[in-house]
């Protein structure tokens, strides 16, 4: 098993999944990794929005629903 991890987009998405995923990176929940954005985006008068887009078209997408893991 590998000791990184990997910083993905979010199954648990409500945009495009880069503010849930990164809570997920760093262990926070989903919500508060998105209300911390929006903090963010209000203090940085919108530049918050770029780093989303930017993030957005960087971040790989989630694993994608495998049905072999719900077989055993």
């Amino acid at each position: 098993m590998s000791r990184f991890r990997s910083l993905k987009k979010s199954q648990n998405n409500l945009l495009a999944g880069v503010a849930a995923g990164f809570g997920e990176f760093v262990g926070w929940s989903p919500t508060r990794a998105r209300i911390g954005f929006v903090l963010f985006g209000i203090l940085s008068f919108g530049f918050a929005l770029i780093v989303y887009t930017v993030l957005a078209l960087i971040f790989p997408p989630p694993d994608h629903f495998d049905l072999n893991k719900f077989k055993q």
